[in-house]
């Protein structure tokens, strides 16, 4: 019998996807295909292929932005057109996904995924836990590189991530499936690493505002980051420390 999961990365590279998005397929007659990921023909195809000869094919997202649900669609087309229509499509991100409440389970013919709210990213972000096997489904709560992720989509947002890296602390997972990047094999050295990013991120801004109380905007981005910032990236990186200021504004030492 085939291994109850596969990874399947898209050919969408690029500063915020990484080598490309991962998608996974769960099960073994029985499956899961978890964040198609992007519109990309030749990701959708073989997402098709992966499936074929299943009895039930369901889609899990964890959140609605397009690296990671922009498929779905096209992902359901060609599932009709193979014979193997998906029976429900869950989650996060897309009109037509019906949404789970926190500790809701998709059950499998291998476990179950339980609905994790992971806000932050996204204000409806969801992760996956798959309690059979100790693997978490972080889609872009954890990222597989680096130290941190995007958080800064609203107000609240980086309170909200605070708090829902502590609760997927809490699973004590055995391997964190991410969007994007490979698996990581020490999830609590993984769940500290970001968390000490955002927290020294929000010591810069706290450390700014002592000495120059007010401190904002153009002349905060300039203490905090300098020149630092790679091409294309400006425009996110000041949308970051806007969202960390807030936090700092709004959240007492």
């Amino acid at each position: 019998m085939a291994a109850p999961l596969r990874r399947l990365r898209a050919d969408n590279p690029g500063p915020f996807t990484f080598d490309g998005t991962v998608s996974y397929i769960l099960g073994h007659s029985d499956r899961v295909i978890l964040d198609p990921g992007p519109n990309v023909d030749d990701h959708v195809r073989a997402l098709v292929r992966g499936v074929a000869g299943a009895a039930r094919v369901r889609i899990v997202l964890t959140h609605g932005h397009p690296d990671h649900a922009g498929g779905v669609d096209a992902l359901v087309r060609a599932l009709e057109e193979a014979g193997s229509a998906p029976s429900d499509i869950v989650g996060a991100g897309h009109p037509d996904a019906r949404p789970l409440s926190a500790d809701e389970a998709v059950v499998f013919d291998a476990g179950r995924l339980v609905a994790v709210p992971t806000p932050g990213h996204t204000r409806d972000h969801l992760a996956w836990w798959w309690p059979e096997r100790g693997g978490l489904f972080t889609g872009d709560h954890v990222l597989g590189h680096g130290d941190t992720t995007w958080v800064a989509e609203y107000p609240g947002c980086v309170a909200d991530y605070l708090a829902s890296l502590e609760r997927v602390r809490r699973l004590e997972p055995l391997v964190v499936h991410p969007g994007h990047g490979p698996d990581l094999d020490d999830p609590p050295e993984a769940f500290d690493r970001f968390e000490a990013h955002r927290r020294q991120r929000i010591e810069q801004v706290r450390a700014c505002r002592r000495r120059e109380p007010g401190i904002a905007g153009d002349a905060l981005y300039r203490r905090v980051y300098g020149d630092r910032v790679p091409a294309g990236l400006e425009g996110a990186a000041r949308r970051s420390l806007a969202a960390v200021a807030e936090y700092v504004d709004t959240v007492p030492e």
